[in-house]
């Protein structure tokens, strides 16, 4: 029998109830795939749930482009950082005191100070971690990061005579000399033989205008220790403020003797000598120092201003190794003849300016230890 055709409206209703069937279907498959991407996150079953739905929705290529697009963007903003960016975190560093004080000693005050940082931010109780970082600051050039570390020396430890007697140096480079004083008294309250605190305590004087206490202090540190050269600089030098250039003599020319390779200490003797009237023996303390400092320009106008200067006929030869052999820690006496005409000396044409400074000095030679 032959089959009949369906009718227009018969054909509708077939049409329908398949695409209701089909409704249906696709359903049933989108809720699978939600529930398998909702249960399950991970990156593969992601992938399949999307390979599955795929032939639902194929989007034109621009349309991918621009899905694609903003999926990119949307990784850049979630996370911050490119997807390809480094997250190792450098580890902490690691710096034992013997290492850092040997960056000290190779005189890296840089490096040193870099050290002693890390040392002291891993020690926080240590006050010698501290002090170091004082001193490599200080020899660094920064005069406030230094009082810093001293000061936190001293917090952790307030009998630390070491960090008074730096802390001292520093406030004193600093144009505070009544502060210095206070630390360098507690220091020497401890240790009243102390060469360095006595020194420093002697610069505080001369600073503050006491020559006498500044020269009594020198003494005093050339009685414990004779041969301390700068306490010989740093009388001498106070000899020569005071007028007294004879007596400056012996104890420059010790100081000249132990290190004469130092240039403000040749330069300093060389005006002891001019202000004597020993022009041709000042011309050869300043040549010495020209040639520990071929720029020192004070002991080059020296050098000039004496080569014109005749020397009295009746004036006896120095004996500087004599002066400085014969130099002892008491009050100085005059040892050196000088010219019968006062006048004559004092005539001396050109400034007698000394080069060196206490502070110059003195900061050349620090404790560190």
């Amino acid at each position: 029998m032959k089959k009949q055709p369906n009718n227009p409206s018969e054909e509708r209703k077939m049409k329908f109830a398949e695409a209701g069937v089909l409704f249906v279907l696709v359903l049933a498959l989108t809720v699978f795939v939600g529930a398998r991407v909702a249960s399950h996150n991970n990156t593969d079953e992601v992938a399949e749930a999307a390979q599955i739905a795929a032939p639902i929705f194929e989007p034109t290529p621009i349309v991918a482009q621009v899905i694609e697009t903003a999926a990119a963007d949307s990784i850049e903003i979630a996370t911050g950082i490119e997807p390809t960016a480094s997250l190792a975190v450098e580890p902490p560093r690691i710096v034992t005191y013997a290492q850092a004080e040997q960056t000290y000693f190779d005189g890296d005050y840089a490096g040193a100070v870099d050290a002693f940082e890390a040392y002291a931010a891993d020690h926080t109780e240590n006050a010698w971690g501290y002090y170091m970082l004082g001193l490599s600051n200080w020899k660094a050039g920064d005069l406030d990061a230094a009082d810093d570390a001293f000061v936190t020396a001293l917090e952790l430890k307030p009998d630390h005579v070491k960090s008074l007697i730096n802390y001292g140096r520093v406030l004193l480079e600093q144009d505070q000399p009544a502060a210095a004083r206070v630390q360098i008294e507690l220091a020497l309250a401890q240790v009243p033989d102390s060469i360095d605190g006595n020194r420093v305590y002697s610069r505080i004087c001369h600073r503050e205008g006491d020559l006498a206490a500044a020269a009594d202090g020198y003494l005093k540190v050339l009685q414990i220790e004779p041969t301390d050269v700068w306490s010989l600089n740093n009388l001498g030098l106070i000899r020569i403020e005071q007028g007294d250039f004879s007596a400056a003599l012996p104890p420059l020319a010790k100081a000249a003797g132990l290190n004469s390779e130092e240039a403000c200490i040749q330069n300093n003797l060389g005006v002891a000598l001019e202000r004597t009237g020993h022009f041709r023996a000042a011309a050869t303390a300043y040549e010495m120092a020209l040639n520990a400092d071929a720029d020192y320009a004070k002991a080059d106008e020296s050098l000039d201003r004496v080569s014109g200067l005749t020397e009295a006929a009746d004036l006896a030869q120095v004996d500087l190794v004599a002066l400085a052999a014969g130099f002892t820690a008491e009050p100085a006496v005059a040892l050196v003849t000088v010219a019968e005409d006062e006048e004559e000396v004092t005539e001396v044409p050109g400034d007698m300016d000394v080069a060196s400074t206490v502070a110059q000095v003195d900061s050349e030679d620090p404790d560190h230890n």
